[in-house]
């Protein structure tokens, strides 16, 4: 259940790369710009989704545990040094933070 979860919290920065795949290729074909607008527009969707979801999580180190790791990107262990926390710690945390992410897979 874990990795359905992971799967869908990695899919921000994956959005992230394509809308700036996709704003150079407005600029480059600006005739296909409507298209890539549309696909802009659902990319940004989808990671306001993801960060609507993390947001719901009550408890302040999990949710900033979760935004660290799948919004930008940082390692567990580099999680470790921001949070003041050692890394297993934070494999705890993030399991438990992935329990608590609520969304239907």
């Amino acid at each position: 259940m874990y990795e359905e979860k992971k799967s869908f919290l990695k899919q921000y920065l994956i959005q992230q790369t394509k809308i700036e795949r996709l704003e150079k290729m407005q600029r480059i074909n600006p005739e296909f710009s409507n298209r890539y607008k549309k696909e802009i527009r659902i990319a940004k969707k989808t990671r306001l989704e993801i960060e609507r979801k993390i947001s719901e999580i009550p408890e302040d180190v999990l949710r900033e545990l979760l935004f660290q790791k799948y919004i930008f990107g940082k390692t567990l262990e580099e999680i470790s040094y921001i949070l003041n926390y050692s890394k297993r710690h934070i494999e705890r945390l993030h399991n438990k933070a992935l329990e608590k992410l609520n969304i239907k897979i």
